[in-house]
């Protein structure tokens, strides 16, 4: 990328008129960007409640050609409001070059973690390629139900008859007036991280206070929506959901696990894409294909992308040193990889939602234990993790 590169920082909120029209002008100029996520309203609601967020204008002979939202930890940036945001990256005019890596140090920063990142991945970044996972609707729900596996399709509607049969007549709705089930679905989600072992990402204020900001969307066209699954009049499965324009996104899925038996989610998720169709829209997102049971009702999109990107710094040297010393031991060195990868998404995950260093320690030594008694044979992983996870939160 050429040297005559300008990029200027500021809150979303102070973004002009100009620069707004631009970013909906790029975004609408690309089908890669019509995820929910890249909606400048998107952008604006965690510019309000997420600590550290900014807006990096992009600029070339004067001329703005991108726009890149994230959230800054220390030396280290994320997403916008990271961990909710599944999918970002440079929203650019078209054919616009620009690298990456170039603007992460205009940026002051020594590492840019990425989750779903949209576009080609930066140079000399340390990546794993995904796929989004798309249901699309764009010939109706009919010609969608036909795509799928008929078996998994003849499955789901049995377990719906006997989930009626034994608990009541089933009722869906899928709705934009959240407020009244939005704290089921928090209560539900937080019961379900501590039960995996997961960083309770709605623990701290912030996170609820966006989801909720998102809720109180006027827009016919944005904002949060809330599909229910009732059994006999108890929510049995709900989930909260994200659209913009005609591309809805599933977002936070939660469900009774007192009926796991009968798959509520997985009936829900079915009703969800119905519904959707008949609302106007055109495709729905499950999100990158982290989890096999996407593959029942989603086909692979667009390509994501996952790892990060070190400029320079303790983390990019200990890992190049570490790689070093063990380039003749690949099946140790792989091993480490992907336990650093893991660890690195806890790591990642309690920065993003704890701004505080106390904050973070304390949400790292309950995540290092559950490690520990999850996995007590990943002694080396712990380590590395240790060695590298811990010193990054301190020194981000």
């Amino acid at each position: 990328m050429s040297t005559d590169i300008l990029v200027e920082t500021g809150r979303a909120s102070a973004l002009s008129a100009e620069a707004r029209d631009l970013w909906r002008g790029f975004r609408d100029a690309d089908p890669a960007l019509s995820s929910p996520y890249f909606d400048l309203r998107y952008t604006l609601a965690a510019g309000g409640h997420a600590p550290g967020v900014e807006v990096a204008t992009i600029s070339r002979r004067a001329e703005i050609i991108g726009f890149l939202p994230f959230q800054r930890r220390g030396a280290l940036i994320q997403p916008i409001a990271a961990p909710l945001t599944d999918y970002h990256g440079v929203v650019a005019a078209p054919g616009a070059d620009i690298d990456l890596k170039t603007v992460v140090a205009a940026l002051g920063a020594r590492r840019f973690s990425f989750s779903g990142l949209v576009g080609a991945p930066p140079v000399q970044s340390d990546t794993t390629a995904l796929s989004a996972m798309v249901a699309d609707l764009s010939q109706g729900v009919d010609a969608y139900l036909a795509r799928r596996p008929s078996a998994v399709l003849k499955d789901k509607r049995r377990r719906a008859r006997r989930l009626a049969e034994d608990h009541g007549a089933l009722e869906f709705s899928l709705t934009a007036d959240v407020d009244e089930a939005l704290a089921l679905v928090f209560r539900l989600k937080r019961r379900q991280m501590r039960r995996t072992g997961q960083h309770d990402v709605l623990a701290g204020p912030w996170t609820r206070g966006f989801l909720r900001r998102l809720a109180a969307s006027s827009d016919p066209d944005f904002g949060l929506r809330l599909a229910t699954l009732r059994a006999g009049g108890t929510i049995v499965a709900a989930e909260v959901g994200l659209r913009s324009g005609d591309v809805y996104h599933l977002w936070l899925p939660v469900y009774e696990p007192a009926y796991a038996r009968y798959s509520p989610g997985a009936l829900m998720t079915l009703e969800t894409v119905r519904a959707a169709a008949a609302q106007g829209v055109r495709l729905v997102d499950f999100g990158p294909a982290r989890e096999t049971y996407k593959g029942d009702f989603a086909d692979p999109g667009q390509p994501v992308h996952e790892g990060d990107l070190t400029v320079g710094g303790f983390v990019e040297s200990a890992r190049n040193t570490t790689r070093r010393a063990l380039a003749g031991a690949p099946t140790i060195l792989e091993a480490l990889d992907a336990a650093s990868r893991r660890l690195d998404r806890r790591w990642d995950r309690i920065t993003a939602c704890e701004p505080r260093i106390e904050g973070r320690m304390g949400a790292a030594s309950l995540s290092l234990a559950d490690i520990a008694r999850r996995r007590p044979k990943t002694s080396i992983g712990l380590g590395l993790g240790l060695g590298l996870g811990v010193a990054g939160l301190l020194a981000d």
